[in-house]
C-alpha cells in the first residue's frame, strides 16, 4: 500500500511538472530570448551569430531606438560592398509602402476607404462571381479581407520575357506561382477572415494610377520617396544601377539576375536600409511625417482577423493584441530564390528592427521574430522551435530531481 502511495505521489509530481513546462512553453513564460542580458547591443550581436552557421549572400540590418537608428550591420558573402545606401529587393514589404500611398490619397480626400473600389476604375473591372463585387472596398483590399482567392505571390519577369500590363496581370498573372490560377476575383464572401491576396495590391496599384493619372512609380516617388528624402528606392528595375541594387543570391550561393514586376505594388520594391529606416521612423508617433497621427492609428487598428485574432491593419501585419490596437506591427517579404526582408516596429516606444537579405528564405524573418519576443514578449514558431532543446532539458532535469528527492525521502523514512 505504501509503495502504491509513493508511486502515486511521484506520478502526480511528474504530471504537475510536465504541465508547468508545457504551459510555460505555450504561454511563453519559460521561453528564453536570443540574448538574456536585456541589452540591445547584445541582442544585436546575437542576431549576427547565425551568419556563422547559415548561408546568407548579403545582408543589411538596423536597430531603431527612440525613433532613431542606433545600430547597423552589413555583411557580404563574397566581399561585395554593402552599406546603408545599398538597395535590396524586399518582395511583399512593398505592400506596406503601397498602403501608405493609398492612405495619403484617403487623407487628401481622393479616396474613401469604404467605397466599392470599382467606382474608381475604368480600365478594368472585377469578373462576375456569385459574390457582390460592390462589397470589395479599399479597406478590405488593404487588409486582405476582400474575399479574393488568388493567394498570389509573384515571380516576376526575366529580361527575355514579355511583361504583362496591369490589366493582363489582373485577369491572369503570367508570373504567378504554381499553386494558384493567378486571377484577381472574389472567391469568398468579402469582409470575412484574412485571406492573403497579392492581387488585392495589384488592384490597388491600378487604383492609384486611375485616381492620380500618374504612373505608380511617379506617384510613390512624389508622395513617399521624395518627401522623406529616400534616394535609393524604386519600383523600376531600370533604376537598379542608380539606387545601388545588390547582387541577388540564390540558396545555393550562386547569383541570379533581378526580375521585373508588373505587380510593383505587391512585390516590386527595391530599397536601401537607410531609406526603409526613413519610412519606418516617418510612421512612428514621435515623428508622424508621412501620415497624420490619426491615420497612423487607423492603420494599426485591426481590420481583418485570423482564427479570431486581430491579424492585419490597413497595410501592416499586427502582432500581439488579440482584439484591440496592436502595439507592434510590421511586414515580411520573401521568395524568388531567395529574397527575405522583415521589419518590425513598436509604435509606442518608437523602436524597431529592419533586416534585408538575399540568399536565405527566412533569416531576416527569423531575426525579426526574435526581436518581437525580446522587445514585446510575443513568441511565435521561430522562438518556440529554438527553445525546444532547452525545454526538453528542463523537463528531464525536473524528472530527475523528482526521482532523486523521492528516493531520498523514502530512505529517510525507513
Amino acid at each position: 500500500m505504501k509503495k502504491l502511495k509513493n508511486a502515486a505521489i511521484i506520478t502526480a509530481c511528474i504530471i504537475a511538472w510536465t504541465l508547468f513546462v508545457v504551459f510555460g512553453f505555450i504561454n511563453g513564460y519559460l521561453l528564453r530570448t536570443l540574448d538574456s542580458s536585456g541589452s540591445s547591443e547584445e541582442f544585436f550581436n546575437a542576431a549576427k551569430n547565425g551568419l556563422k552557421t547559415e548561408f546568407v549572400g548579403n545582408l543589411a540590418m538596423a536597430m531603431i531606438e527612440g525613433g532613431k537608428v542606433t545600430k547597423t550591420y552589413f555583411y557580404s558573402h563574397d566581399g561585395e560592398k554593402i552599406d546603408k545606401h545599398s538597395a535590396f529587393p524586399v518582395a511583399s514589404v512593398s505592400k506596406w509602402v503601397t498602403a501608405v500611398g493609398i492612405l495619403k490619397l484617403v487623407e487628401a480626400g481622393k479616396l474613401e476607404l469604404d467605397k466599392p473600389v470599382e467606382q474608381y476604375l475604368s480600365r478594368w473591372q472585377l469578373p462576375e462571381t456569385e459574390f457582390d463585387n460592390n462589397e470589395v472596398t479599399i479597406r478590405r483590399l488593404l487588409s486582405h479581407s476582400a474575399g479574393f482567392d488568388d493567394q498570389l505571390g509573384y515571380n516576376g519577369f526575366a529580361a527575355d520575357e514579355k511583361m504583362q500590363t496591369l490589366e493582363e496581370s489582373l485577369k491572369k498573372a503570367a508570373d504567378a506561382g504554381s499553386w494558384t490560377e493567378g486571377k484577381a476575383r472574389v472567391g469568398y464572401e468579402p469582409g470575412g477572415p484574412h485571406m492573403y491576396s497579392g492581387a488585392s495590391y495589384t488592384l490597388l496599384q491600378l487604383l492609384i494610377e486611375e485616381v492620380t493619372q500618374m504612373s505608380y512609380q511617379e506617384f510613390m516617388a512624389s508622395q513617399i520617396f521624395e518627401p522623406l528624402g529616400m534616394k535609393n528606392a524604386s519600383f523600376l528595375l531600370a533604376d537598379s544601377t542608380e539606387i545601388g541594387l545588390v547582387d541577388v543570391y540564390k540558396t545555393d550561393s550562386t547569383i541570379r539576375p533581378m526580375k521585373r514586376f508588373t505587380a510593383k505594388a505587391a512585390a516590386g520594391l527595391m530599397i536601401s536600409l537607410d531609406d526603409l529606416s526613413k519610412f519606418m521612423t516617418g510612421l512612428m508617433q514621435s515623428q508622424a511625417i508621412v501620415l497624420s497621427p490619426d491615420m497612423i492609428e487607423k492603420m494599426r487598428s485591426p481590420q481583418s482577423y485570423k482564427n479570431g485574432h486581430a491579424f492585419y491593419g490597413l497595410g501592416p501585419r499586427l502582432y500581439g493584441h488579440p482584439l484591440g490596437k496592436s502595439r507592434t506591427m510590421g511586414h515580411d517579404g520573401s521568395g524568388n530564390d531567395a529574397i527575405n526582408a522583415a521589419v518590425r516596429m513598436d509604435v509606442e516606444t518608437s523602436s524597431g528592427i529592419i533586416i534585408l537579405e538575399t540568399g536565405h528564405f527566412s533569416y531576416a524573418s527569423d531575426i525579426a521574430d526574435e526581436w518581437l519576443f525580446w522587445k514585446a514578449g510575443i513568441a511565435d514558431r521561430v522562438v518556440m522551435q529554438r527553445n525546444i532543446p532547452y525545454l526538453i532539458g528542463l523537463l528531464v532535469f525536473g524528472y530527475l530531481f523528482i526521482l532523486v528527492i523521492s528516493i531520498w525521502t523514502m530512505r529517510i523514512r525507513k
